[in-house]
């Protein structure tokens, strides 16, 4: 073999070797070198080519240095018009999707993903996160936020990949899986709840689950957020759910339930939760508070999407999603930057526990806007939610 090719119409990825070259199209190009002829290909990984018609060798002028995509300083092809990637982590790439998409697509190590909890100035961690490989081609990362005592985000915690794994098994769309395993889950927690003796407990759930590289879907209830990096920019995938929302304040109020302001100014539903959907709450599900799921597919493009944060509210309170993505581009690793961002948050002034996962994509490592975010005393002194 001396180069990987790519067809131009079916995008198929196959060797090249010196006795198929005068065979293939016109459109065939090389993964390394593009170029209007197929008899010129670069030998991978390597800086020289060669001319198969002349036999001679070359030096390319410069190697690939263009990390924010921009085309103005390299030499070649830009990796990312082909379908791959460039970052700080190795990431093996997945053969058997690669086949089936056309592209390159990478694997990705559950060891590289970053997560970090922390207990701020609470006495008590009711965060807690899940990162694992559900089956060979489904990643899942989950992220809860318990409130009122930890037997409702316990259980949460304990019980929801058993369903996720029972659902997986009968259907194959994920947007499916992720409603009835959130129904299921409710319902098994208030037969838990009601033995248990239990008070007004529940807990905030943003689960995703990443299927062969690229789909990814997020389910979401409470203010627990997911956040995409996509050319260095954040895309939220998640929906806070709070009483600050004119659709959920319609559906409370249409529900028979009130929104009332504490003396700090924050909302709360009945005046005594702050948020409109949860898993869990018994007591306020009679007046609107539902644990049915915000959804969101999301197509994963590697050569634009650096990573995949989830964080509960005791970062999300201090840092919007930007400072975030910015602040975590500035690390070398997800697992680093896990330790940075929750760090920063107690510096903000959170109270809360902090915690944070961290899920590294393609792109990791290529945009870097800056990681350095100015202390503004005032921060936490607003209840604004960032």
């Amino acid at each position: 073999m001396i180069a990987l090719g790519q067809c131009g119409k079916c995008c198929a990825i196959v060797q090249l070797t010196k006795k198929i070259l005068p065979l293939i199209a016109n459109d065939f190009r090389c993964l390394v070198q593009q170029s209007a002829s197929p008899s010129a290909v670069a030998i991978c990984g390597s800086k020289v080519t060669r001319n198969i018609s002349t036999g001679k060798f070359r030096n390319l002028n410069g190697i690939l240095t263009d990390p924010e995509n921009k085309g103005d300083r390299q030499t070649g092809v830009n990796f990312d018009t082909i379908g791959s990637w460039n970052n700080r982590i190795e990431m093996p790439v997945s053969i058997k999707t690669s086949i089936e998409k056309g592209m390159l697509i990478p694997e990705i190590p559950i060891k590289d993903v970053g997560t970090k909890s922390l207990l701020g100035h609470r006495k008590e961690n009711q965060d807690r996160f899940i990162v694992k490989k559900l089956t060979e081609n489904i990643l899942c990362f989950a992220i809860f936020d318990g409130h009122g005592g930890s037997a409702a985000v316990d259980f949460v915690h304990q019980n929801i990949e058993h369903h996720l794994l029972y659902w997986l098994n009968r259907t194959d769309k994920l947007s499916d899986v992720l409603h009835n395993t959130f129904a299921d889950v409710n319902d098994l927690l208030s037969e838990h709840l009601a033995f248990a003796a239990e008070g007004l407990t529940g807990t905030t759930a943003t689960v995703c689950l990443l299927r062969n590289g690229t789909e990814l879907v997020v389910a979401n209830v409470g203010d627990s957020r997911a956040i995409i990096c996509r050319d260095g920019a954040a895309t939220r995938l998640s929906k806070d759910h709070t009483p600050e929302d004119c659709n959920e304040i319609a559906r409370i109020e249409e529900a028979g339930g009130r929104i009332i302001h504490n003396s700090q100014g924050v909302a709360n539903v009945n005046g005594r939760l702050s948020m409109t959907r949860s898993i869990g709450d018994f007591e306020l599900k009679p007046y609107g508070v539902t644990a049915e799921p915000s959804v969101e597919p999301f197509k994963v493009k590697h050569g634009k999407d650096s990573m995949l944060v989830l964080v509960t509210d005791g970062l999300s309170f201090v840092l919007n999603d930007q400072e975030l993505i910015d602040i975590i581009g500035s690390c070398e690793t997800p697992i680093e930057a896990a330790s940075v961002i929750t760090d920063q948050a107690l510096q903000f002034g959170s109270e809360d526990n902090a915690t944070a996962v961290i899920v590294p994509f393609g792109a990791w490592g290529k945009f870097r806007n800056g990681g350095s975010i100015p202390y503004r005393f005032g921060r936490h002194l607003s209840s604004q939610r960032y």
